[in-house]
Formats: C-alpha cells, structure tokens, sequence
C-alpha cells in the first residue's frame, strides 16, 4: 500500500515526528502543523506504505507559483524512491490547480536532494546567503511548467 493524504487532524503528530528525525536543529512546531490544516494556500502530500506515515512534501501556491516548503523522508525509507513519488505528486497537484513554475531551496550540503531536484527539471538559478539558521547557504531552484 503506497498512497498520500492531505494533513489532517489524525496524521499532523506524525508528520511532525517526520520531521523532528529529518530536520532535527530546525524542525517546525508540532502546532505550526496543526495550524496548517486546511488552508486553502497549502497543500501537503502525506506518503504512506504498509508501515504507516514515512514522508511528506508540501508547497505554497502564491498566484500562479508554487514555493515547495518541504520534502522529508524518514531515514529508513530513504533510496526507495519515495521523495521522488512526494515531489511528483506535489507537481502534478500543482498542475492541477493552476501552478506554472515551482521554486525551493535547498542546502548546498545536501546534495541527495540536489540530484532528486535536477532529474525532476529544476535548474539551480543562484544561491542565499546564509540562509538556514546555522548560516548555512541555500541553492535556489526553480521549475517552469
């Protein structure tokens, strides 16, 4: 069984543990996750297999734009495939409901998500400066549909 969900009230706790074990320093709020349920500017793409929830991706759509917030993975689901399977759906959702181009960010170290990025089409256009808390600098992709 391998399907997605939008955030609910029954799947915020466990999408924010997702993201506790894969951003660990700069992980989101357990109640910045339950405050996202619903809006109607966000849209989140819970992946879950047999064992339950194991990743989840999210954008928001700003106009005809997308800005993909997050994409995580736990670690003992990672190479399966499944970041791949979060960032079709989130496009292809996109397309959907109007979106023409998507933009991220992403750490200059991680560069697993760099490669995911690139086969998906997303071109690196420039980098931020010490961007993350720990001033770390982000690459800037973007995708045009």
């Amino acid at each position: 069984m391998n399907n997605f969900s939008p955030l609910t009230e029954s799947n915020y706790k466990k999408v924010y543990e997702i993201e506790k074990q894969c951003f660990t320093s700069e992980a989101w709020s357990e109640t910045l996750f339950f405050d996202e349920i619903g809006d109607k500017n966000k849209y989140y793409a819970v992946y879950s297999n047999d064992e339950g929830e194991v990743g989840f991706g999210s954008y928001v759509q700003i106009f005809d734009e997308g800005h993909i917030l997050n994409i995580a993975v736990l670690p003992s689901h990672r190479q399966k495939g499944i970041g791949t399977e979060i960032l079709e759906n989130l496009i292809e959702t996109g397309i959907k409901n109007g979106i023409s181009a998507f933009t991220l960010e992403v750490r200059v170290s991680n560069v697993a998500a760099q490669k995911l990025y690139e086969r998906m089409g997303f071109v690196n256009v420039g980098a931020r400066k010490k961007y993350y808390p720990d001033k770390e600098d982000a690459y800037i992709y973007w995708l045009y549909l």
